[in-house]
């Protein structure tokens, strides 16, 4: 159960939106104020301290600040607290111990993140694919430029009958340390060796592995087979997990991040799972009807146009789109009708035309009679 029943951040003296680095600060001038070492006569202050203690111990973890974010104290309830009452003030704010642990070391890496393995990098590739490839999905072989683990050495560095060395730049630890003094005591800035990246151990001189020159790993190009889902679209990633730049001091590799790039194609267009298909008829067939045949992804499907069909009718082929990815689910296909006009004809068909105008009537172009009489009030 907490010790304290007043609110976390009243205690500390910050907005519930404040930041991490607000609340530790918070903190320290909390512990400095309240601290049973700088206040050895008032009985109330080790209480006081424990109660900023403990509201930082719930503000500055995610998963605490988060439960009392929604329900409160009882929302810690089984909660393990820090206990910081046999604390002193040099353990807080003196050298590397505990102020390290609570607050970070200032603009360096703390100890524990030193000579650990450290997954490599991720490596990024745009894969261009055709249209049909993106709808019915394949896999592809695909060469990517890497690093790869020097197989002479296996990564070790030096040569056969060879070892590495402790680092004569940080001794071994992997660290660098810069200590300075402010108002608050000593800060310990901590940061990685340069001369080791961290390792703690170098390669002798003479003593590199002739293959890799003492790194370790080679540059080398290497095949790796992707299989790329149905319907996938421009801009979706894959991740291969394993497939990046090997890890350092043993850490696993990194992943191959594939950005996919689908081509246009010349007459379908794409809308997420759904496809359009703009497809031109005749002003003829518009206005008697006909049944057309249009090409889909899966082959052609016949239609019926009906009689007094207007340019721009969508209609509509359900489960004729896309495929979702990783779905058995697909999209929809639109086919959107355009009625073209000739723009010129010869004198028999011009004839032919006259002679049906004649048999038209205004009331086959208006919707309504109030309509024509709407226009026709206009040459008045």
């Amino acid at each position: 159960m907490s010790r304290s029943k007043r609110d976390y951040y009243e205690v500390l003296g910050v907005s519930r939106e404040a930041d991490i680095q607000t609340i530790k600060k918070a903190f320290r001038q909390a512990a400095r104020k309240y601290h049973p070492d700088t206040n050895p006569d008032d009985p109330n202050a080790e209480e006081k301290f424990k109660e900023a203690a403990e509201a930082f111990d719930v503000l500055s973890d995610i998963d605490k600040r988060a439960n009392y974010d929604r329900f409160g104290h009882a929302g810690l309830d089984g909660t393990a607290f820090r206990d910081f009452s046999g604390i002193s003030l040099d353990d807080l704010f003196g050298g590397f111990g505990i102020f390290s642990d609570l607050f970070g070391s200032f603009g360096g890496r703390s100890r524990s993140y030193q000579n650990q393995a450290r997954q490599g990098q991720d490596v990024r590739l745009n894969l261009e694919i055709s249209f049909d490839e993106a709808m019915k999905g394949l896999k592809k072989k695909i060469k990517v430029p890497n690093w790869a683990t020097c197989p002479t050495c296996h990564g070790n560095r030096v040569k056969e009958g060879s070892s590495l060395q402790s680092c004569s730049a940080c001794n071994g630890t992997g660290e660098m340390r810069r200590i300075q003094r402010s108002a608050f005591g000593q800060i310990v800035n901590i940061s990685t060796c340069t001369r080791c990246r961290g390792e703690g151990k170098s390669v002798p001189k003479g003593a590199a592995c002739q293959t890799c020159d003492g790194v370790g790993k080679v540059k080398q190009s290497r095949t790796v087979e992707a299989e790329i889902p149905p319907g996938v679209d421009s801009g979706m990633r894959m991740v291969i997990r394993g497939e990046g730049r090997p890890g350092e001091l043993g850490g696993p590799p990194g992943d191959l991040i594939l950005v996919l790039e689908v081509e246009s194609h010349p007459f379908f267009k794409r809308n997420g799972a759904d496809i359009i298909l703009e497809y031109p008829i005749s002003f003829i067939d518009a206005v008697l009807g006909t049944k057309i045949e249009v090409p889909t992804i899966e082959g052609f499907e016949t239609i019926k146009i009906d009689p007094g069909t207007e340019s721009g009718a969508i209609i509509p082929l359900k489960k004729k789109g896309a495929p979702i990815p990783n779905s058995s689910s697909k999209g929809d296909m639109y086919i959107q009708i355009m009625v073209r006009i000739p723009a010129k004809i010869d004198k028999t068909s011009k004839k032919f035309l006259e002679e049906i105008k004649k048999s038209i009537d205004d009331k086959y172009i208006f919707q309504t009679n109030k309509e024509l009489k709407k226009f026709l009030s206009l040459k008045e």
